[in-house]
């Protein structure tokens, strides 16, 4: 393999998976449904494989293409002995009038950039979570339902939801409490506990820091879609496991007639930002009636081994540009 060769098989592999990943995606969904935890480690590490790859095309490119000086000479000279190290391949340049210091700054910028929108994600949604806990708690009172230490809530509405623990953990309405079964509650209640444990409000914050500014990619916006509806199906299947599918099920269609979607600006006068809530997609059919047999698995098998290869391709780029900096080139 030549460098040309790397580059062009990047570059093109980072444009088909960001093209066709919406569709393969769908169709891996009959089988990531069965699976949802592996689904929602599948389209957090597809996610940061992407990027990462995106991240290497600069500096393939950069083995490449050269073009006009801009640092100093001594500057210069250290650059391109540093650049001649990093690059396995060797051979000759193309002079397209690129800077190669343009192609390696390019990248970092990127990350700099990314990494200042990620800490301004959390901190938005950090601020937006403790708003949501201040007015939960306003009105309600730490009580012990159906086993499970939640935040009760005066509020005629049937809700369910889930802020990160150390801000109140679950909370929910009196009019669910007295809307719900025995049964319905606990299972709603189990489903608010796994958003807890599995840690899905961090998994939540990390995968809308990664693609808020690159939701203009098809699959990286398509995976941030279903990132939450796979957070929802895992919560399920522990919920199942406590209460049972009917009294899940029946829950879900309890709410899904009498309550409704809380919002960032809901009616009750709560603010809702950074919680996780009980009345989300529609989840009942899955339910009851779970996706069998082999659909999915050539689209899922397909999509992983595609973001394998341009896992390696990256490595193959960042790993010697990593070790000449870790050994020094001069």
């Amino acid at each position: 393999m030549t460098h040309g060769v790397l580059a062009a098989l990047l570059i093109g592999g980072l444009v088909v998976t960001a093209v066709a990943g919406p569709r393969v995606l769908r169709a891996a969904a009959p089988l990531l449904m069965r699976v949802p935890r592996l689904a929602v480690g599948l389209l957090l590490a597809g996610t940061l494989a992407w990027v990462l790859s995106m991240l290497a095309v600069g500096p393939v490119l950069a083995w490449v293409l050269t073009g006009p000086v801009l640092l100093p000479s001594g500057a210069a000279q250290v650059c391109e002995k540093c650049l001649a190290a990093a690059n396995p391949f060797g051979g000759r340049t193309v002079d397209a009038g690129v800077p190669a210091a343009l192609l390696l700054a390019a990248p970092i910028a990127v990350t700099v950039l990314s990494l200042g929108s990620l800490g301004g994600q959390v901190r938005r949604r950090h601020r937006g979570t403790l708003r949501s806990a201040r007015q939960f708690r306003e009105r309600a009172r730490r009580r012990s339902v159906a086993g499970y230490d939640v935040l009760l809530v005066e509020d005629r509405h049937p809700f369910a939801l889930s802020l990160p623990r150390r801000h109140g953990g679950i909370v929910v309405s009196t009019g669910a409490v007295a809307l719900l079964g025995t049964d319905e509650l606990r299972a709603v209640l189990a489903h608010e506990d796994a958003h807890l444990r599995q840690r899905h409000h961090l998994l939540t914050a990390l995968v809308d820091g990664l693609t808020t500014r690159l939701r203009w990619v098809p699959l990286l916006g398509a995976a941030a879609d279903a990132f939450g509806h796979y957070l929802e199906i895992a919560a399920d299947a522990d919920a199942r496991r406590v209460s049972g599918t009917p009294a899940l099920a029946s829950a879900l269609l309890v709410l899904g007639q009498h309550g409704r979607p809380l919002d960032a600006d809901d009616a009750a006068g709560h603010d809702v930002e950074g919680v996780l809530h009980a009345l989300g997609p529609d989840r009942i059919r899955h339910l009851v009636q779970p996706g069998r047999g082999t659909a999915g698995v050539v689209a899922t098998v397909t999509g992983v081994g595609c973001l394998l290869a341009l896992t390696v391709l990256a490595g193959i780029v960042h790993v010697p540009y990593v070790m000449v900096v870790l050994t020094g080139c001069v």
